[in-house]
């Protein structure tokens, strides 16, 4: 099973993930985030790496132009939207754009719609939990029957959307349903799951989760 990594903040965390062959990297530019890191701070880490296709710019921009802005800056190649409608990103077309999508405990029309709209102008989605309107960065797990039917929902909008699953990810939950996620998911996000503290990942905790992911 492919894996990101997210919420990177140290130089050694960045060579771990490296080493343990993370799909992508990500580093989180929003400032009501534990793991925030300014752009400068950024483009230091993604500098170092051997890799930097798999580097992901995690952001809520108001604007297309801060987007392309922060993402230049930068000097990653994936971005990761907290915000801009789906006529907004259609315009990010040199852009590859993951659009996160908090998803609740249960699916309405209008939710439905969001993923169908988002489906149809992005090369991914990432469903992530979702508190008070905000998704991410909440360590709460989607179920795992609800998350099946928000990517059903985008498949059927874009057959070769790929999907990751976000929310309270960790090796334990690879263990007792990788297999299921693996059926409907291209990846999985990972964050809180492998730290020690906000922004702080623990070695021990990656190897034991890629080690999950690997035998999946």
């Amino acid at each position: 099973m492919e894996f990101k990594i997210c919420g990177i903040t140290r130089p050694e965390d960045v060579q771990v993930c490296e080493n343990e062959g993370s799909a992508f990297i990500g580093f989180i530019n929003i400032k009501r985030s534990k793991r925030f890191l300014d752009i400068e701070k950024v483009r230091e880490l993604v500098d170092s790496m051997k890799n930097k296709e798999n580097t992901v710019l995690v952001i809520e921009p108001k604007t297309v132009e801060e987007a392309i802005d922060s993402v230049e800056k930068s000097g990653v190649k994936n971005v990761q939207l907290h915000s801009l409608v789906a006529e907004d990103i259609d315009k990010l077309k040199e852009i590859n754009v993951i659009r996160a999508i908090g998803i609740p405990e249960k699916i309405g029309e209008s939710k439905k719609e969001e993923i169908e709209s988002f489906a149809k102008v992005c090369k991914y989605l990432i469903f992530d939990s979702m508190i008070q309107g905000k998704s991410g960065g909440t360590g709460k797990q989607i179920p795992l029957e609800v998350a099946v039917e928000a990517a059903e929902i985008a498949k059927k909008s874009n057959a070769d959307i790929k999907l990751f699953l976000a929310g309270g990810i960790n090796a334990q939950r690879i263990k007792n349903e990788g297999k299921l996620i693996k059926n409907i998911f291209d990846y999985v996000d990972v964050n809180s799951g492998v730290e020690d503290g906000p922004g702080i990942k623990n070695r021990d905790k990656i190897v034991e989760f890629v080690e999950n992911c690997k035998v999946i």
